[in-house]
């Protein structure tokens, strides 16, 4: 295909696709049935803008290997392993069962044998992206429907290998023996574990070293270039895109980098899978649809209702919940991509003829309009009956950690808070991108550790921000820092956030955001010092406190010389021209060991009075004048402070300091 005509075609195909999604949001239908439609008006049986499809075809695979990757990384190969056994029962199960009914359906039809067959083959299979598409949508990947359906369509993938291989045999001609067939079966299982287990040990392997570079392009490059190479290599053994993206995901799942890679890869997977949606609307010939619609209709609805009891019927004798099987019946009601492939090569093998081929087309393209608005439809029948949905508990891709903080940068401030956060026991997570500091955090003992962008809702959502209590934000980028907050915040509207910055600009946009606390680096320094000038002139430690806390609620106003200013320096004015309170150790060889109050004399020369007296842990409360000091005596002093400031000289024995400085 000519390569400018592909971008327009592109073009052509995103651009109606947003129209027709946004109508469809409006009356609250299925984004997927909207892309279907889009591929019908401007596919080569409706409005003609499109009509060499091939080029679409392949983004639209692309979209297919690019959803099973991020499904494969989110069901995690031990747990896959461990359902395994209910993976080979269920879908063998189903694919026995639909394919008897496909062969007894044919049959009614007054179809061959050979053909009747061949009809069981074509009904055997579910769409992957389909149900996957609708599963991750509403969450629902870990439940029981979602793990029967995804065990059903991985099965169904691996059996297109030996349907694949019989097609020439129905067709008449030689075709393989059985044991040949046998033998691909088992050497497709066998590639499998294969490509399975060296992935896993060295595709982590290879990331580790390329994400220590610290570059987020690099990242994305390797994880679409290690699916589409471990897809390419199932397909090139003959097996699918689909299983090797799969294989790729399982490769990648329990790793730091599972996390940051679905974040990055899902703005491709979005994009392309909504092209397949649309490429399987194009296919649908509305001419065909109009002269036989009874029988299209009729033939949708028997595939609909058939694989539909099958799986209600097979999910129910495994003793599953009614809820459970009655979804998974919907899901897997509908005709999937590969049987389009074979019944593709069953038409051009001439073993079913091109009327049965356009009517298996037609009602397959309209159970996959039906199949989205079935699944909303039970859904909310069920929610909206009062049956039990499902008891989710924390999702297993989330750290197993509420109430806590969130720490977003493993900077100094970073590692100052985790350190008091771990003294203190509360319990806390780290985010950050660079790789060696969240591996040396592991190193220590923190194992609720996220390597990603913390900008990133993936990766926020893994962090588990719907159940923590407060985030610090300690991140360098602005931009970034900004992405974090509104996500955040949008993920949990009541987390507290706390936002360190180096730009004053930012207060007020980050503060807009929803950030509960914004520290600017330069004016905190500010505070620190004046705080320490204060406590060199003997200003209580609650009263410099006081005028920061001041300075803070004011947005740092007095700094950035706005409308707190003058309402800030009235407040701390107030505070200044009140008495103080400071404290005074009588320390070995000090002067006025063996003098009375009245010799000192210190309220007459300072103006500071001398309230109280602690001496042996008991308190003397407005000590008489006869009263003599001795060694380790704590004298409670109160006054201005300038009269505290004199007091303290003249009692350091410094009494022409205090002169001079009167």
């Amino acid at each position: 295909m000519d390569g400018l005509k592909f971008f327009h075609q592109l073009i052509i195909i995103l651009g109606f696709s947003i129209p027709v999604i946004y109508v469809f949001n409006k009356f609250r239908l299925p984004s997927i049935i909207g892309f279907l439609i889009t591929g019908i008006l401007i596919g080569p049986f409706g409005l003609r803008l499109i009509d060499d499809t091939a080029g679409i075809q392949f983004l639209a695979e692309i979209g297919v290997a690019l959803l099973l990757f991020t499904i494969g990384i989110e069901i995690q190969l031990a747990r896959f392993l461990k359902h395994l056994g209910d993976i080979l029962l269920t879908g063998g199960l189903q694919i026995l069962g639909t394919f008897a009914a496909g062969v007894a359906l044919g049959l009614a039809m007054q179809l061959s044998l050979t053909q009747s067959v061949f009809i069981g083959f074509l009904l055997a299979h579910s769409s992957s992206a389909l149900i996957l598409k609708i599963l991750k949508d509403r969450n629902d990947e870990d439940s029981p429907q979602g793990r029967i359906s995804i065990g059903m369509i991985v099965f169904q993938d691996i059996m297109v290998v030996p349907m694949m291989l019989l097609v020439p045999f129905l067709a008449g001609d030689s075709g393989p023996s059985a044991w040949l067939v046998a033998w691909k079966l088992v050497k497709s299982i066998l590639i499998i574990a294969l490509i399975l287990v060296a992935a896993r040990y060295v595709v982590p392997f290879v990331l580790e070293r390329l994400v220590t570079m610290n570059m987020r392009d690099v990242l994305v490059i390797a994880a679409v270039v290690i699916t589409m190479g471990i897809a390419w290599m199932t397909e090139a053994l003959g097996l699918s895109l689909a299983i090797g993206a799969f294989l790729a995901g399982l490769a990648l799942s329990d790793t730091d980098f599972t996390h940051q890679i679905i974040s990055d890869v899902n703005p491709f997977r979005d994009v392309f899978l909504s092209v397949f949606f649309v490429s399987f609307g194009m296919i649908l010939n509305l001419d065909f649809l109009k002269a036989n619609a009874g029988l299209v209709l009729l033939a949708s609805a028997a595939i609909i209702l058939v694989k539909a009891a099958i799986v209600l019927g097979l999910v129910l004798l495994l003793r599953y919940s009614l809820r459970a099987a009655l979804i998974s019946g919907v899901l897997l009601a509908q005709i999937g991509e590969f049987s389009f492939v074979l019944a593709s090569q069953g038409f051009k093998s001439n073993i079913i003829s091109g009327d049965i081929y356009q009517t298996f087309i037609s009602a397959a393209v309209l159970t996959f309009i039906v199949t989205p608005l079935a699944a909303a439809g039970i859904y909310r029948l069920l929610d909206g009956a009062g049956g039990e949905a499902d008891a989710k508990p924390q999702s297993e891709s989330c750290l197993n950690v509420t109430n806590h903080v969130i720490i977003c940068g493993m900077g100094l401030n970073g590692r100052n808070l985790v350190r008091v956060l771990k003294n203190t026991a509360i319990n806390y997570a780290i985010i950050d991108l660079n790789f060696t500091k969240i591996k040396k955090a592991k190193g220590k003992g923190d194992q609720n550790t996220v390597w990603g962008d913390a900008s990133s809702r993936e990766i926020l959502r893994h962090a588990n921000v719907q159940a923590a209590r407060v985030m610090v934000i300690a991140i360098s980028d602005r931009t970034l820092t900004k992405t974090c907050l509104a996500n955040a915040k949008k993920l949990n509207p009541q987390l507290h956030v706390i936002v360190r910055t180096k730009y004053a600009a930012d207060i007020e946009s980050l503060l807009a955001l929803g950030a509960n606390d914004v520290i600017p680096e330069e004016f905190e320094t500010s505070i620190q010092i004046f705080s320490r000038v204060l406590k060199m002139f003997h200003i209580p430690n609650s009263i410099i406190l006081a005028e920061g806390n001041i300075i803070r609620r004011g947005s740092y106003g007095v700094f950035r010389d706005v409308r707190y200013t003058q309402e800030a320096f009235d407040q701390i004015s107030q505070i200044l021209a009140q008495g103080t309170i400071e404290t005074y150790y009588v320390a070995a060889g000090n002067p006025i060991i063996g003098r009375s109050i009245r010799d000192v004399n210190l309220k007459a020369r300072s103006g500071a009075l001398i309230i109280n007296i602690i001496r042996d842990n008991a308190t003397i409360t407005n000590p008489p004048g006869e009263f003599v000091f001795c060694a380790a005596d704590q004298l409670v002093l109160f006054g201005s402070h300038r009269a505290i400031d004199l007091a303290l000289t003249l009692l350091n024995g410094s009494e022409n300091d205090a002169l001079a400085s009167a």
